[in-house]
């Protein structure tokens, strides 16, 4: 069933990915399908890292002026922001009649840690580790590595993320160029395009609606200021960089980075958190828990899916159950899955080495069809609130008012509600 709805003109296919190189330019349409693809992945990739560090912050008590907020705020920043950057590609892909071959919620494109980071030589491993100076300098600030502007790559693979899509903007220009009504080969594609970031305030830049060249330059500039920049002297981007104005700046990712690296934005308090947990390795009451971040997880991403399958209403006055999804996917973000990811990362699972451990999040893919067999579940819901009542009884927190258990009462059953 395609995930853009029955009244959608494009194919639900997911495109096996070919390995690319920096030697070899984009000249098919597959092959920047192909590219996007890939980019999508590597966008989406960073964010469970981010998160997991920021997750491993103590925040709980402090006071906003205090160490550990100012980092945990400036990671959740970027975190904003590598949404904006996931929202982009996967508006490019609907622009070009491919928003179709992907789809967030599967285990093909969902990240696996530890993995190596795609498009990059030399290697980089990407690990989910509690947060500090060293995990920055070693990992966080490689990945966002900025590179001169249209350097070339130093072999047949890329260095950097900008090198990359610097591919893909040639692909872009090339194609435009070469094959005739390129940018008109998906009708009404536009309005299925993701152009309200309600959940980007504390972060720079705005969605792009994509329709040709210039507005798919637009998307992938944004991409790359706002991650590595593109000036390795020079540490500051526009906020807007589709409207730059002076005085209205801010830090390049790899130049956020630098400022936690360097003890300028405080880490402080750290949990006793695993590196690459499984929820195989937990046992006891927090394997429930897990297991209800995981699903938590993954139903945040069927309803990414969901809303890329409802188009925008044109008309004011009419109701929008696109609008509707939009507000509920923050909602979820903030009230499902950093609560619970809070409770596990304060609580205790035994010792490493002599030294505590406490739980954290996996970020694994959860199987809802398996989990609602399980459970005799009708809805991905009602099986989220099934697996809430299995944990309550050890962690109570998920229960009472503005709790977790009370915002998945007030969430849509997605497979219902938006037809």
């Amino acid at each position: 069933m395609s995930i853009l709805g029955a009244n959608s003109p494009l194919p639900y296919v997911i495109a096996p990915l070919q390995e690319v190189k920096s030697d070899q330019p984009i000249r098919t349409r597959d092959d920047l399908v192909n590219h996007l693809h890939q980019a999508a992945q590597l966008e989406m990739s960073t964010i469970p890292l981010y998160l997991y560090a920021a997750y491993s912050i103590e925040t709980k008590g402090h006071s906003q002026w205090d160490p550990g907020i100012s980092a945990s705020r400036t990671i959740i920043s970027i975190v904003l922001e590598e949404m904006l950057h996931l929202a982009l590609v996967r508006n490019l892909m609907l622009a070009i009649g491919a928003g179709d071959q992907i789809s967030f919620y599967d285990p093909k494109f969902m990240p696996q840690y530890p993995s190596l980071m795609l498009h990059r030589a030399p290697d980089l491993e990407l690990h989910l580790e509690p947060c500090t100076q060293n995990l920055i300098d070693r990992v966080f600030m490689p990945l966002e590595l900025p590179a001169e502007h249209g350097a070339p790559p130093q072999s047949d693979q890329y260095n950097t993320i900008g090198q990359f899509y610097e591919c893909i903007e040639d692909g872009f220009r090339y194609l435009s160029d070469n094959v005739k009504n390129f940018w008109s080969q998906a009708p009404g594609s536009v309005k299925y395009q993701y152009t309200a970031a309600y959940w980007n305030r504390d972060g720079g830049g705005e969605p792009v609606e994509v329709r040709d060249l210039k507005s798919a330059m637009t998307a992938m500039s944004i991409i790359v200021e706002q991650g590595e920049g593109v000036d390795p002297d020079k540490a500051t981007v526009p906020i807007d960089p589709v409207n730059p104005k002076p005085g209205l700046d801010e830090l390049s990712h790899y130049a956020k980075f630098q400022r936690i690296r360097d003890g300028i934005e405080v880490i402080g308090v750290v949990k006793p958190v695993p590196v690459d947990p499984r929820v195989a390795d937990f046992k006891g009451p927090v394997v429930a828990l897990a297991d209800l971040f995981n699903a938590a997880y993954g139903y945040t991403l069927c309803m990414l899916d969901k809303l890329y399958s409802l188009p925008r209403e044109l008309e004011p006055e009419k109701p929008s159950p696109r609008y509707h999804l939009e507000r509920t996917f923050i909602a979820a973000m903030g009230g499902l899955l950093y609560p619970i990811a809070d409770l596990l990362t304060s609580t205790p699972i035994g010792k490493s080495g002599g030294d505590p451990l406490n739980a954290a999040p996996t970020f694994e893919y959860y199987d809802f069809a398996a989990g609602q067999k399980r459970s005799g579940s009708k809805t991905k819901k009602e099986h989220l609130t099934w697996l809430c009542n299995q944990a309550i009884a050890d962690f109570p927190d998920l229960g009472g008012d503005n709790s977790v258990h009370w915002l998945l009462a007030k969430m849509p059953d997605i497979e219902t509600t938006y037809k």
